[in-house]
């Protein structure tokens, strides 16, 4: 006689008398109660703050990147502009050096540099339309940013050196020496 497979036992239900009762598998039992009730108005009302605040500060920077009006230009003509913007990188570069480091460097080269390019996109739109000026225009930005990397780096190579000539010169050649 073969052998017999034995018989599947059905499970029995945890609590007596919910057989009935039995959802169908994949149903999700919905919460109910005024705690669960409170927590899906707290999440909601969470939820929506957030996106609030996330909403109005995209906003914010959407109106300042894209839609921030140019400040107009003080000068006659685009040529005037751009001879304004090529001065005030040329007194930058001559008031950058120092002996007292990097930053300070920097910073006398940006308070030169910045009366006349505060204007500078005032003076971009009076040389829109012109290829000729827009192309000055962006070497005139272009000798900006090298004067300033140069500034940076001129003060952090050789603000030490100075310092120290200058020190030899006060200390050893006396003050009044010649430079």
């Amino acid at each position: 006689m073969p052998a017999q497979a034995p018989a599947p036992i059905a499970p029995a239900p945890a609590v007596p008398g919910t057989e009935a009762r039995a959802r169908p598998p994949g149903a999700r039992r919905r919460p109910g109660g005024p705690r669960a009730r409170g927590r899906r108005i707290a999440l909601v009302a969470y939820y929506s703050f957030a996106a609030l605040i996330i909403t109005s500060c995209t906003l914010q920077l959407i109106r300042q990147v894209f839609f921030l009006p140019a400040a107009p230009s003080p000068y006659a003509s685009c040529e005037e502009g751009l001879l304004a913007l090529v001065r005030a990188v040329e007194r930058a570069r001559e008031a950058a050096p120092g002996t007292d480091g990097e930053d300070a460097a920097l910073a006398r080269f940006r308070s030169t540099l910045a009366p006349a390019w505060t204007y500078r996109d005032g003076v971009a739109a009076s040389c829109r339309g012109s290829e000729d000026n827009e192309r000055a225009l962006d070497a005139i930005e272009r000798l900006r940013y090298a004067e300033e990397h140069a500034a940076r780096r001129e003060a952090g190579d050789l603000a030490p050196l100075r310092r120290r000539v200058r020190a030899i010169v006060d200390g050893q050649l006396g003050p009044a020496s010649p430079r």
